[in-house]
């Protein structure tokens, strides 16, 4: 199920995009996995306006056993893990994604491309009884 989709631009505020993303999985993610979702949509969507140059979409889906964070942007180059540099600033994000997730991936798309990532989710789905 579809939970949000929401554009946006290159040098927009982080607050609003954030804010959305939170109150759409707040019914679907305990407090520990909610922390979690919101650094991997933060690295995803920042890693679209540093090496892009251009906005994207965040699009999140969830069931009730995981939750999919999907940015999608316009450019065709497929992020690359690096490994950690003691003498580069930065660059440790996918590899942070990579840690808190079940999955992660990129996907070539015709207008651009797709980095997904996939968290198992340990609250019940809204309208589901906790076991």
């Amino acid at each position: 199920m579809e939970v949000l989709r929401r554009p946006f631009e290159h040098g927009e505020p982080a607050g609003p995009l954030r804010h959305s993303a939170r109150s759409a999985l707040m019914p679907w993610l305990a407090a520990d996995d909610l922390a979690d979702a919101m650094v991997v949509i933060s690295e995803l969507v920042q890693n679209v306006t540093q090496h892009t140059g251009g906005g994207g979409e965040l699009v999140l889906t969830a069931d009730a056993h995981a939750i999919t964070i999907e940015v999608r942007d316009h450019s065709p180059v497929l992020p690359q893990v690096h490994p950690p540099d003691t003498h580069r600033l930065g660059g440790r994000g996918l590899l942070l994604v990579a840690g808190v997730t079940r999955a992660w991936g990129a996907r070539p798309e015709r207008s651009g491309k797709v980095v997904w990532a996939r968290l198992t989710t340990s609250a019940a789905a809204p309208g589901e009884a906790a076991a």
